[in-house]
């Protein structure tokens, strides 16, 4: 790869660190490959460009750039310390110390690095902790949640596939104490893990640890009610029976677990596109009793007419909200139902003769 060979040229070294080692070695897909480096940024930034490399400043004062190649990017981040930080920005400094940036990152399955010869550098025993299935901040807990206080829902996010072992009891009283840091988080910066924390797996186990240490309350503004929640089994039937709705499936969730009336809320502490705030608002509003029923019955497609791509994602919010276990058969057949199509529209009228009316009505 052309960085390792820049970085020797320069006189340093660069590897992958991060999420793509880790879920290389766990076995998992690897998606975005970030890189750490042992020199100043600007000298590479200055280099790689010389070298015609496509860079971007995307971090330059936080130590990053980020290189591209056709449809492919890297970020790339200087070996740092922390020098000062607030709970949501940090002021880093250059450090060549690759045991000293290992230290300041969150958690020791992610301060995992891999060389240009495919050797792995460990120096926090994170390779023994993703094997064990033990998730645990670096270091002390509180100081890293302190430092960056979406750590904290980090690793609410992280919990269901990297802590098969449970909660850390160090990471679980950190959170407890400091989750009132969340409310100083940006809702964009929230909602971003919100979204992979509502379909990723054991919802009830990150839900309960969110409102025992009323992580909730502090970056949402209220409690959740795990109990209402579906199993592992039937939220994965859910996501499957979406079709071209899936994007909404995380709001199905969220929407049963927050309390009636919070869409609102939600969506401006979110900052919610509008497409998921209309979702959200109308998941909110539920289904009557006479719906659900006939839903649930043969006349199922006349309320399926009228409630258009929203059958599927209000039966399945409605079902749980009633504390039924969800009709996947059910939910598949509004997914793959073609509903009638009028067979009359404006043009048949107009080539008939039917006025188009007066200017006004068509305001």
């Amino acid at each position: 790869m052309q960085i390792f060979a820049q970085a020797l040229a320069l006189g340093g070294e660069a590897r992958i660190v991060g999420g793509a080692v880790r879920d290389w070695l766990a076995g998992y897909p690897v998606g975005d490959i970030d890189m750490a480096i042992n020199l100043p940024i600007e000298t590479v930034a200055s280099h790689m460009m010389a070298c015609d490399m496509c860079v971007a400043e995307t971090g330059m004062k936080h130590g990053t750039i980020t290189l591209y190649d056709n449809d492919d990017q890297i970020e790339l981040t200087q070996t740092r310390v922390d020098l000062e930080t607030d709970g949501r920005h940090a002021i880093v400094a250059h450090d060549q110390d690759w045991v000293r940036d290992a230290a300041r990152r969150d958690f020791t399955i992610n301060a995992l690095y891999l060389d240009s010869s495919g050797g792995i550098f460990d120096p926090l025993d994170g390779k023994a902790d993703l094997q064990a299935g033990r998730l645990r901040f670096a270091g002390d807990a509180g100081l890293r949640v302190q430092e960056d206080a979406l750590r904290i829902i980090r690793y609410c996010r992280f919990l269901p596939r990297f802590a098969a072992t449970g909660i850390d009891p160090q990471a679980q009283t950190a959170l407890r104490k400091h989750a009132s840091k969340c409310a100083g988080l940006s809702g964009e910066r929230i909602a971003n893990e919100m979204r992979r924390i509502m379909v990723g797996g054991r919802l009830k186990d990150v839900i309960g640890l969110m409102q025992d240490t009323k992580i909730d309350q502090a970056a949402l503004g209220l409690s959740f009610d795990p109990s209402r929640l579906a199993n592992d089994d039937e939220i994965a039937s859910m996501i499957a029976g979406l079709g071209a709705n899936v994007d909404f499936a995380w709001l199905v969730n969220l929407a049963v677990a927050m309390p009636s009336g919070s869409a609102a809320l939600l969506a401006k502490r979110l900052r919610l596109s509008r497409a998921e705030e209309r979702c959200l608002t109308r998941l909110d509003l539920g289904l009557g009793d006479d719906d659900m029923t006939m839903l649930s019955g043969a006349r199922w497609r006349q309320v399926a007419y009228y409630l258009g791509d929203m059958a599927a994602l209000l039966f399945a919010v409605q079902s749980w909200r009633n504390g039924h276990a969800l009709d996947a058969s059910r939910l598949a057949e509004f997914t793959s139902w073609t509903p009638p199509q009028n067979p009359i529209c404006g043009a048949d009228l107009l080539s008939h003769g039917v006025d188009n009316g007066p200017v006004w009505a068509r305001c």
